[in-house]
């Protein structure tokens, strides 16, 4: 369901440019935009209620009185600290790409559940085809995106991923395994030689290894061990795991060992099929590990399903959508730049309620370096 966003800003200018910037960034927000106290009023009074409202002081005011109807209300000023009282302030002359930034900001503020320590979070699946990957790299761009310190780990016996992260050191994983194993006092040194950094993606991450053997070799307590040596390291708010399809031992501890799991499935009666053989196949050993697994949909219809959902829950929990333009990309990049789907992944992101630190001033900078090329907004004199 669209996120309903209501803007109370009196310039007639600055509201059109604000909304229409808005509406092509954020395609799963509802705008609607009110330059007169007597139009607000009476959205407030007639519409249904408001997820986020965005405004100058004075109209926020004077429709205060229904403010049970508001989720979020967010104050424009000239200067922070102008006693806005119990609204968070936005500055609201900046560049756009920073507005934007410090509206979204806000929200993760509120929407997410902070917990200590590294969370570590498995995208997986019972079949190929679901798109696991693509989304688990979705998920730590927009993770990294929201402040988060993120390694992405592929444990994928056949690994593709070099076309994003280039081809770098093939035998690192085999080092940091060995020394594990062998040397676990030298791990932290072995572990800053071969972590490497994806500056698009704002996450770590180990290279891919040229030939598979090191996946296909790996053990549950080799693995429970590198997720440790990882976590120890005290560098993350997140490990995104994204192993390859499989019903092995590792894959079931894997299970057992992450926070969280997105279990990737697609309307297809085969994907159906083998995901509720694989979880009754596990049954026993999962039975109290369940309220961890969240079921997602990938590469939706509108229209609903065609396949009855005879996984666990009424229906999953979250839907991803399809982008037919994905069948011919060559560039790994086009698949984290779909709207519709940026924005699915940031609502799954706040089903996960993964918490962490604000959003880094890099980002923020970010923003504001790129606002010569952007439009800025100003208010109509």
């Amino acid at each position: 369901m669209a996120r309903r966003v209501v803007l109370a800003v009196s310039q007639r200018e600055y509201a059109a440019k604000l909304a229409e910037y808005l509406r092509e960034e954020q395609s799963d927000w509802d705008i609607a935009a009110f330059t007169h106290e007597s139009a607000i009023r009476r959205e407030l009074q007639e519409n249904r209620s408001v997820d986020l409202l965005i405004g100058q002081l004075d109209l926020l005011h004077a429709v205060d009185e229904w403010s049970e109807r508001i989720g979020k209300t967010m104050v424009l000023v000239e200067e922070k600290s102008q006693n806005a009282g119990k609204w968070q302030e936005i500055l609201q002359f900046q560049p756009l790409p920073g507005l934007l930034s410090s509206i979204k900001d806000a929200l993760v503020s509120e929407t997410v559940v902070i917990r200590k320590g590294c969370q570590v979070v498995t995208v997986f699946s019972a079949s190929g085809g679901t798109g696991k990957t693509t989304v688990a790299l979705n998920l730590v761009r927009q993770a990294g995106e929201r402040g988060l310190r993120t390694f992405y780990l592929n444990m994928e016996a056949l690994n593709s991923t070099s076309a994003l992260f280039g081809k770098g050191e093939p035998d690192s994983l085999s080092r940091l395994l060995y020394t594990l194993q062998a040397h676990p006092e030298q791990w932290v040194g072995q572990f800053e030689q071969h972590c490497r950094h994806q500056p698009y993606l704002r996450t770590d991450f180990f290279d891919a290894p040229d030939h598979p053997g090191e996946r296909l070799a790996l053990t549950s307590e080799l693995l429970a061990r590198l997720l440790e040596g990882i976590r120890e390291t005290g560098r993350y708010d997140l490990i995104m795991i994204d192993p390859d399809s499989g019903a092995g031992d590792w894959h079931r501890n894997l299970v057992e060992l992450s926070d969280r799991v997105v279990w990737m499935a697609i309307d297809d009666t085969q994907s159906l099929m083998k995901a509720d053989k694989l979880l009754r196949y596990w049954g026993a050993q999962l039975v109290d590990k369940m309220d961890k697994i969240m079921f997602v949909l990938n590469k939706g219809q509108s229209g609903g399903m065609v396949n009855r959902w005879e996984l666990p829950g009424i229906s999953p929990t979250a839907f991803l959508p399809y982008i037919p333009q994905w069948k011919a990309v060559d560039q790994p990049r086009r698949l984290l730049g779909a709207p519709a789907f940026a924005g699915a992944i940031e609502r799954l992101l706040d089903h996960l309620k993964l918490g962490g630190n604000s959003p880094s001033s890099r980002r923020r900078k970010e923003g504001e370096g790129h606002g010569s090329q952007r439009t800025h907004i100003r208010g109509a004199g």
